[in-house]
Formats: C-alpha cells, structure tokens, sequence
C-alpha cells in the first residue's frame, strides 16, 4: 500500500511539474497583415516557427486580410487583447504617440542603420524616435503594354519627366486598340489607391500637407501648395472628363486598376508590383507585353511596419524575432522580396544593390529603370509620414487610413465641386485634427 502511495506521490510531483514547465513556456503573439503575395507569409512562417522551436518559444502566427487588421488592431488596443508582434502592419503612429509601443532603434542599429534606405526608417519615426520597421519597399511602378505604346509612337516619352508626358501618352495610346483606355486612373473612394495616385504628383510637383505638430503647421490650403492642389485635380479632370481611364474608375477599389491592367482593358497604371505579380503568376501572355517604369516621381506604399506593443510579457524575445526577420539580409531579399516577384524590395541598400546587378545582367528585362537607382528617386511615403515634416503622425494615418484624402479627390474630380471650396474644407478638417491630437 506505501508503495502504491508512494507512486502516486511521485507521479502527482512529476504531474505538477510537468504542468509548471508547460505554463512556463513563452508564447509571442503575431498578428501579419496578408499581402497580394501569399510566399511573403509562407516564408516568415517558417522562419518564425523554426526560430520558436529553438529558443523553446510557441510562436502563434494570424494573418489578417488588408482591409481588416487596421480596425482589428485598434479594436485589440481597446480591449487590451493586442498581439505581442506585427508584420507588415498598421497602423502604428497612433500607437507610437499614446506611448504603446517599443521603440526599436536598438533593432535597427543591431542591423547596421547605414544599411537602411532613409525613408524606410523616416516612415516609422515619431518625435525622433523608430517605433516601426517597414517590412519593405512597396514604390509605385507605371505598368506600361508597351506593345501599345510602340504602336501609338509614344514609348520615346518613357520613363516619365512630367505629368505633361502622362497626358500626351494616355491621348496618343487611348483606343488605339479598340476597348483599350489610355489609362487606368483610380479616382474610387473605397479603397486607397485614389489618394496615393493624388500624392504621386502633388508631392512631386513640391505639395506638402503638415510642417509641424500644431494648427499653423497644416498648409495643405496654403501656397503654394494650394495651388499645387488645384493643378493636381484639373489634370485628373482632364483625364476623367476625356475619358481617357474607363468611365467607371470613379467607382474603383484597389483592385480595379489591377484587374483592368490584367484584363487588357488599360494601356498603363501606376502601381505597386503586385499587378506583376498578377501577370507573372496567372497571365504569362503579358509578360512580353508588360514593361515597368517609376512613375515621373514614384511613392513608396511600403508603409506596412513591424512593431511591437509595450505590453508584451516577453519583450527581449520578442525583439529577437523581429531582429531574426531581417537579420540574414540575403535570405530575407529572397524569401520576402524575390519569391513574391518583387511585389516588396528590400529595405537594404546591399540587398537592393543585388537586384540592381542582376538587373545590369539581365535577369529582370521588365524593369525599364535600375531598381537602385528608382528606390533613390523614391522620396515620398504615402502615409503615415507627412511632408515637409518627415515623421509620422496619427493625423496623417487617419487622413488617409480613414479615407478622407480618398474623398477628397473624389469631391475635386468625379463630383466636379469648386476646388478652393473643396481645399478649404479639408484645410480646416485638417487643422481640427491635429488640434486633437496634438492640443495644438
């Protein structure tokens, strides 16, 4: 009987602790927006599970579709359930300046800083402090039939120097196939491609939107930026009223112009690589029809950070991941970048400086422009960092992350309204914003 009890004594002790060590183990929450090229995710998995398994650590990975992980972050935050890690998330300015995130200017100084392409770490920058870490280049590339555009008599015009070039090309190419429009132009205001099209040239024709963190610092309505506004919504006027995009772009998602492109119903668009993407791995007719140029000032869309919530139970590990996503700098150019035909370039100038030799030997006869040399020539983010400021703001994220830069052009060019009406009023939603924001 002692002996039985003694067993079952020794069992119970082995039980607990067995249950104890089990209840020790870490577990790091990742939450990962899911892009258009599902490699991206596939490879991180493998990385961050093989990592987990050594260092003793459950790893639990959720990847989110893109319209949905800003409002389930913030509904997250609310309800104090956010995860411990994002990949290629946002938002996260908001996050920054409540004070809920790590900084992780360690991280990118583990990484070797000199190696960064500046605007990747201005784009996650909050009062001089990195609290996101794009996860990759995602610039603007002017997708061109350039069949089309050789037999129009126009491929002499590319790459692009002006918007004057633009229109010149979309008028000579438009319907020289019949059902084909000259350009595909998102003007929609349910999705976000509208506003980052407006930036590609108001931030290149010198517009900016706020200075600094307080009322006098927004100078949207201002000169010269107003007028700079006012140039950028007659030019896509002139296209929409000419018909020279289809009639329905002013009802146009993110999608749209991709699908157009794909479907042979536009002769160019500016886009991120993920219509490549499209061609490479469903429309191989296109490729040698396809060619990319940057756009005349291209903009980088690559916004999506990773970052990590303060309120994480494992901070030092969970900073490992992070380091561990990019530290071996050559398997993340081709695990995140190349597998996903480049719909990401990499935010390392060395990694980047790869493809631009390869692209010296040929290996990517799509590209018109040396990728090098167009991540140099890319000086502008989308959001959340604004322009002449050069960090990132909440206001700037919710600007555009809530659609009201969206409406904007919608209200300037498919609704026809008075352009200095139209300015004004969001002159003044700006300012109100950043009053509350910023108490300012």
């Amino acid at each position: 009987m002692r002996k039985v009890l003694w067993i079952g004594l020794v069992l119970c002790i082995v039980g607990i602790g067995g249950f104890v060590f089990a209840q020790q183990r870490p577990t790091i929450h990742i939450w990962g927006r899911a892009s258009f090229a599902p490699a991206q995710a596939y490879w991180f998995n493998s990385l961050a599970y093989e990592w987990g398994a050594q260092k003793g650590v459950d790893v639990k990975i959720t990847w989110i579709p893109v319209a949905d992980i800003a409002p389930k972050l913030v509904t997250a935050v609310a309800s104090g359930t956010e995860p411990d890690l994002v990949i290629g998330g946002m938002p996260y300015a908001k996050f920054a300046e409540g004070g809920l995130l790590l900084p992780l200017d360690d991280v990118v100084d583990q990484l070797g800083r000199d190696d960064f392409f500046e605007v990747k770490l201005l784009v996650g920058t909050v009062d001089g402090k990195i609290y996101a870490i794009p996860s990759g280049f995602e610039i603007s590339w002017l997708h061109v039939r350039q069949d089309i555009f050789e037999k129009a008599g126009v491929a002499h015009l590319l790459p692009f120097k002006s918007k004057e070039d633009v229109l010149t090309a979309a008028r000579k190419v438009n319907q020289v196939e019949e059902g084909v429009y000259g350009i595909g132009l998102p003007l929609g205001g349910s999705g976000y491609d509208a506003e980052w099209t407006f930036f590609i040239y108001y931030y290149g024709l010198g517009g900016g939107v706020i200075a600094s963190r307080d009322r006098e610092g927004v100078i949207l309505g201002k000169e010269p930026n107003r007028s700079i506004a006012k140039e950028v919504f007659s030019f896509f006027r002139t296209i929409y009223n000419e018909q020279l995009t289809p009639p329905d772009s002013g009802q146009w998602v993110d999608i749209s112009n991709n699908m157009a492109f794909l479907e042979g119903k536009i002769a160019m668009t500016s886009n991120p690589m993920s219509i490549w993407y499209g061609i490479m791995t469903g429309k191989p007719q296109l490729v040698p029809k396809t060619k990319i140029y940057p756009d005349f000032s291209p903009i980088d869309q690559g916004q999506e950070g990773c970052f990590i919530f303060k309120s994480t139970k494992h901070p030092d590990l969970v900073k490992e991941l992070l380091y561990t996503f990019f530290a071996n700098k050559e398997e993340y150019r081709k695990g995140w970048c190349e597998q996903s035909h480049l719909y990401n370039l990499p935010i390392f100038k060395s990694q980047m400086q790869v493809l631009s030799d390869n692209w010296k030997q040929g290996k990517y006869p799509v590209m018109g422009m040396d990728p090098y040399e167009v991540a140099l020539k890319t000086q502008y983010h989308e959001w959340p960092m604004t322009y002449p400021l050069k960090e990132a703001t909440s206001v700037m994220e919710d600007f555009c992350n809530g659609w009201m830069a969206n409406d904007m052009v919608v209200r300037a060019v498919v609704k026809g309204e008075d352009l200095d009406q139209v300015i004004d009023f969001y002159q003044n939603k700006l300012e109100e914003m950043v009053a509350e924001a910023y108490r300012k």
